[in-house]
């Protein structure tokens, strides 16, 4: 499996262009995802259009560096068909859910399945390539390295895939966000920003209260009201964590492998635990 991506489907989109494609070309095409080697880069309609610097080669009679035209872009599905996946999908709590949250669920490919068509790529046939340079072989270098670039950027933005095949990335956040559930996640998602108030003291400052005006010497050591037979347990704190969700597992910020919420909530469960012996 391709490390070059982080995500799963980012990973399962260069996993369909590894099948029909030999390792060491797909070697050196990585190699052309770089900003050394991308002169210019358009996204627009669910095709990338692309410039890249090439090579000197007096083999192919290129004596001067070349720059060739690359363009990639995916098999679109028909309008008839996204509006019947769109309608299971808003029937989905959990696909709202994920999708809002920036995320694709694993399990999303089951929707498709149902259609006889699918999200992720299969196969050779569901690209659409096309490069000016000398090279025979489909893809060539230079192609691989628009799509290893492509797959980092649907880490980034996984809704890029859905354009991709054919749906605007509004047209799909516009139906999700006017399910009931989507309402109610797009409302937490978009809310703005609580306003910090100073505060007098970081710390809960004590009450004065008055004491009573008569304490008998029982009632001072066992309190004025019994202690309850029972006590109910203690339940799990749990931590919605809308605030680093928003970002999705792999962040702008965020270049390691592992995914971020995954590493956060970690930390939570640690510092949880450090806390409750201190107490």
């Amino acid at each position: 499996m391709s490390k070059h991506a982080k995500t799963w489907w980012g990973q399962r989109f260069i996993e369909a262009l590894e099948d029909f494609t030999d390792s060491g070309r797909l070697q050196r095409g990585r190699s052309y995802s770089t900003d050394n080697r991308i002169k210019q880069w358009l996204l627009k309609d669910g095709k990338v259009e692309a410039k890249l610097r090439g090579n000197i080669n007096p083999y192919f009679g290129v004596y001067k560096e070349p720059t060739y035209k690359v363009s990639v872009q995916m098999t679109h599905l028909s309008e008839a068909q996204w509006q019947k996946i769109i309608q299971k999908l808003t029937q989905r709590a959990s696909f709202i859910a994920r999708l809002l949250l920036n995320e694709i669920p694993e399990n999303i490919e089951n929707v498709f399945a149902d259609l006889g068509v699918h999200l992720l790529p299969n196969d050779y046939r569901d690209f659409k390539v096309a490069c000016d340079c000398p090279d025979y072989e489909v893809p060539c270098k230079h192609i691989a390295g628009v799509c290893y670039r492509l797959a980092g950027q649907l880490d980034q933005d996984p809704f890029l895939l859905f354009e991709m095949r054919g749906l605007a990335p509004e047209k799909l956040l516009q139906e999700l966000a006017s399910s009931p559930l989507g309402k109610v996640l797009s409302d937490a998602k978009s809310g703005a920003t609580v306003e910090l108030a100073p505060v007098a003291s970081f710390y809960t400052r004590p009450v004065m209260i008055e004491p009573p005006q008569e304490i008998s010497l029982k009632g001072f050591w066992q309190g004025q009201h019994p202690l309850p037979k029972s006590i109910e347990p203690v339940q799990a704190a749990t931590i919605p964590a809308m605030l680093i969700k928003k970002g999705g597992d792999f962040p702008a910020f965020w270049q390691k492998q592992s995914s971020f919420i995954e590493v956060m909530e970690d930390f939570y469960v640690r510092m949880r635990k450090t806390t409750l012996k201190g107490v």
